[in-house]
């Protein structure tokens, strides 16, 4: 519940704008910070983001972000693509194949809601 507040807070005004935009860039932010904090604080000497799977993420803005943040709280950013080399396909492959559990939408209640919508 308290990480949705401040998503919430994040993203105040933005809440209209579609994927891809200025709401995302600001839930980015606060998604990596605290990576990157809790890195800094356990002794962590990388932190990276599985975000740069999708393809509705631009993986330059969060390796741009994310090297930000790293730097902010004393750990090395790792950059990342991981839709490089067919990587989104080979990860619903493997999902499939394992029986994984596979979100349909980024994971804040924007992004839900928006593909709700689409689905209907």
């Amino acid at each position: 519940a308290a990480h949705h507040q401040q998503i919430r807070h994040a993203v105040k005004g933005l809440e209209q704008i579609p994927e891809g935009g200025e709401r995302c860039e600001q839930c980015f932010r606060l998604r990596l910070s605290e990576a990157a904090r809790t890195a800094g604080a356990d002794g962590f000497d990388y932190v990276t983001t599985t975000l740069t799977i999708s393809p509705m993420k631009s993986a330059e803005k969060l390796n741009e972000i994310g090297e930000e943040m790293a730097s902010k709280y004393g750990v090395t950013w790792l950059p990342s693509d991981f839709k490089k080399r067919n990587g989104y396909q080979r990860s619903t492959e493997l999902s499939r194949e394992y029986g994984l559990y596979r979100q349909n939408y980024c994971g804040c209640v924007f992004s839900k809601r928006e593909r709700d919508c689409a689905v209907k």
